[in-house]
């Protein structure tokens, strides 16, 4: 009887351990996430909007800003400002140069950290 209810706690310690990982695994992935971070060289105000899985629609000031969490995906990005002359707007690596205040930035793939800015 004593070897039968030893083998019951075992067995139980050892259905339990896949539990533990998921919980472990679940806590980590809230720590890590996805966000956004833009400079602003120009000195005026600004407006960013993101469309897609996790919808964005913020202002930034003269010092730029951080948004997020963001949920991977793919994003239509616009990015426009008030400072007048030809400005250079960048999206994870990609750039428009114009004079049009605003520059969209379609079909792109955020899957980790996106960094913007205007000047």
């Amino acid at each position: 009887m004593k070897k039968l209810i030893q083998l019951f706690l075992f067995c139980t310690v050892l259905a339990m351990l896949p539990l533990q990982k998921t919980k472990a695994e679940n806590s980590a992935s809230k720590f890590f996430s996805i966000g956004l971070n833009l400079s602003n060289g120009t000195g005026d105000n600004g407006s960013i909007y993101l469309y897609g899985p996790t919808p964005i629609s913020a202002y930034f000031g003269p010092s730029g800003g951080s948004y997020g969490p963001l949920t991977a995906g793919t994003y239509t990005v616009i990015i426009y400002t008030a400072a007048p002359g030809t400005r250079t707007f960048r999206f994870n690596g990609q750039a428009i140069t114009t004079s049009s205040g605003s520059a969209t930035f379609n079909n792109v793939s955020i899957t980790s950290t996106a960094f913007a800015s205007v000047n």
